[in-house]
């Protein structure tokens, strides 16, 4: 309300204020101008100066108003009006006036006169409404007002306040409805009222009622179409108005609404076409045209009553969200992000750490006291606000001192325009203990290693020296001994113990291959490394007379360790052992794709089937083989691909004459590492 620049009666204002509902004339749009017993303005609301530009003391002047010229009966102002012992005119109906703005335009306004409501105090003075000509409308009658209309607007403004109320507090929305039903009903002065809700199949079940029958309540069915009131008010979304269903050619009118001998009604949806849970209908017996003030006041119920409905809804799933939340087994916590305080904190973080929920909402992220400790918390928010999202590990302080382990996570979450940070954390003690006990067991099987490497180099270094000092001495015997049958076996113990340091150097190899998890890798040429290879063997090649043929492109490098020599070496020693004298071995070295394939092939008695499966084992050979040899080559040669993320495989040649083997390393520069 807005006072006038005079004639103030600070006793008398209050008085209006509370007896007055301000929200329907302001709803309305009406002006209201507050005269005292001495026709002094006393006060007048907002609206007023909104709808005509003035003050209620211009209004009131005759400068400003004249009659409407075709309702020109005794007054000649509006102020005559006011001021005059009969307030409606000789018709009933509300007078008319003009009124010419500051801009010269003219505006035609329907103005009445009241006495002060009998529930008022005082009872002197006037209540002047100022409303613009609504001749437009369709319910003329409806905008010509008595003292009865303004006690009915009265009545059901206080009646939707209640309901609003009651919405509130109840939790039962099946009370809250029969209260709905039945105050509308009264506040309407209809025997009937009733709340169809709308099924998951597209009908509509009369859930709610007022004045009907018992048997209709949770039974009466109405489709969801233009044949029905319910089905064309849903599908359409706007109030519908039956004058009389007798005459009505329009819907099917269903058949219990025929059974209570229903003549008018309106039907209202509650909700949107978008969340609807159904329609709210009134009806009457006997045959009323209903205002737009009747629908007004019934779609208010029906708002009131959706939102309620929304409310319940959004609680049912907040509380399912809530269970299930407090079921896991996170730590969950929700921080504002602005202020940077806790809003929501999992049960599971009371539960562990000992604080209750006031003080853990109290609790300040960027206080060094904070439960949540470990990183700067300014910097770490700043990064969330930067990325997204942040994985970092913690410490929670309990109550009472213990820290806990855990990794959270930080996300950023908006919602209606406010930005949440949400805190899923994790307890990793067992992880932290099962780390600690791999990390000790990495120390042990290194340091195991370690012991092993050592002992294999001292055992192949003295068993080394003892071997060549006894090869020394046999050989020093054999030059010197003239008997033959000693000399020849003076020439067994030489090349035993030749071959015995190689098995030495080859099991020594073979140790320190086993261990070495971080081989390092270098760019070689695969040509060079056979070429090493070969140089070792020219000696046996030259001595059985082998063709070894060679094919490769003229640069090969790989990453590789520099170990692949032995891999050629042990697979060229393979080939010329089991290859007839003058027989031809094939070397090729072919590119496919990212990698380096290798081929070695001999023209020997080739591999069974059985025998592939167990070649590649140490100290394990083919079973048809009658060669020399411990059976360790092909094992170290494994095992060093091993050692490169590679294999070895071994076939039969195509011409079902000998064994092809062969590998894949690689190429340089198609590799990350």
């Amino acid at each position: 309300m807005s006072a006038s620049s005079e004639n103030i009666n600070d006793s008398v204002l209050p008085l209006l204020l509370q007896n007055t509902d301000q929200d329907l004339f302001t709803r309305l749009n009406i002006g209201v101008i507050y005269l005292d017993e001495h026709n002094r303005v006393l006060c007048s609301n907002k609206v007023l100066s909104d709808l005509t530009g003035f003050t209620a003391e211009d209004i009131l002047s005759p400068e400003h108003t004249e009659p409407d010229f075709s309702s020109r009966e005794d007054y000649a102002s509006l102020r005559d009006f006011f001021l005059s012992s009969q307030p409606l005119g000789k018709n009933g109906k509300s007078r008319k006036f003009r009124l010419a703005d500051k801009h010269g335009n003219l505006k035609c306004l329907m103005c009445d006169v009241f006495s002060f409501p009998d529930k008022c105090k005082s009872k002197c003075g006037k209540i002047c409404i100022i409303r613009a000509d609504a001749s437009q409308y369709t319910y003329e009658n409806d905008y010509s007002f008595d003292e009865d209309k303004i006690e009915n607007m009265y009545l059901r403004e206080k009646v939707l306040s209640k309901l609003g109320e009651k919405a509130l507090s109840c939790n039962n929305i099946n009370i809250l409805m029969d209260y709905a039903l039945k105050t509308a009903a009264q506040a309407l002065n209809v025997k009937f009222s009733l709340i169809m809700e709308l099924l998951q199949d597209g009908k509509f079940l009369m859930r709610y009622g007022y004045g009907f029958s018992e048997w209709c309540v949770g039974s009466a069915l109405v489709d969801k179409d233009l044949g029905s009131p319910s089905g064309y008010t849903a599908l359409i979304g706007k109030p519908l108005v039956v004058d009389d269903m007798r005459t009505e050619d329009r819907f099917f009118i269903p058949r219990f609404l025929h059974e209570h001998n229903i003549v008018s009604s309106v039907t209202v949806i509650i909700g949107d076409r978008s969340y609807m849970y159904g329609v709210m209908c009134i009806h009457t017996d006997k045959q009323r045209k209903f205002t737009e003030h009747d629908v007004n006041f019934l779609q208010s119920v029906a708002n009131i009553l959706a939102e309620k409905i929304k409310l319940r809804d959004s609680f049912k799933s907040l509380e399912l969200y809530r269970n299930l939340i407090n079921q896991s087994s996170d730590y969950i916590m929700v921080l504002n992000a602005v202020t940077k305080k806790f809003i929501y904190v999992s049960d599971k973080v009371f539960q562990d750490l000992g604080f209750t929920e006031a003080e853990m909402l109290d609790q300040d992220i960027f206080d060094p006291g904070c439960f949540i400790n470990g990183h700067d918390m300014h910097e770490l928010i700043g990064n969330v606000a930067e990325d997204g999202d942040l994985v970092v590990e913690f410490e929670l302080l309990a109550k009472n001192g213990l820290l806990i382990p855990v990794e959270i996570s930080f996300s950023f979450v908006e919602d209606e325009g406010i930005a949440y940070i949400v805190l899923i954390g994790r307890d990793i003690s067992e992880r932290r203990i099962l780390e600690h006990a791999i990390k000790e067991r990495a120390k042990q099987l290194e340091y195991s290693n370690e012991i092993k490497n050592m002992f294999a180099d001292v055992t192949s270094h003295d068993l080394i020296g003892s071997i060549s000092l006894i090869e020394g001495f046999a050989a020093y015997l054999e030059e010197l001994e003239t008997d033959d049958e000693k000399k020849h076996l003076l020439g067994h113990v030489v090349s035993s113990t030749a071959k015995l340091k190689k098995t030495i150097d080859s099991a020594a190899v073979f140790a320190k291959l086993n261990c070495a998890s971080d081989m390092s890798i270098e760019e070689l040429d695969l040509r060079l490394l056979y070429y090493s290879a070969l140089e070792r063997l020219l000696s046996k090649v030259s001595e059985k007379a082998i063709n070894v043929e060679f094919d490769c492109p003229r640069q090969c490098d790989a990453h590789i360790n520099p170990i692949i020599e032995e891999v050629f070496y042990n697979l060229l020693s393979n080939a010329i052992k089991y290859s007839p004298d003058s027989g031809t071995i094939n070397v090729a070295i072919k590119q496919e794709v990212s990698k380096w394939k290798v081929s070695i092939s001999d023209e020997g008695p080739g591999i069974s089937d059985e025998d592939k499966i167990k070649i590649f084992d140490r100290f394990r050979r083919a079973d048809t083989s009658h060669k020399s040899g411990h059976g360790l080559g092909l094992a170290i040669s494994r095992m060093a691909l091993k050692c490169h993320g590679e294999d070895i495989h071994v076939e039969d040649n195509c011409t079902g004459v000998g064994t092809t083997f062969w590998f894949t390393v690689t190429v340089a520069g198609m590799s990350e590492s």
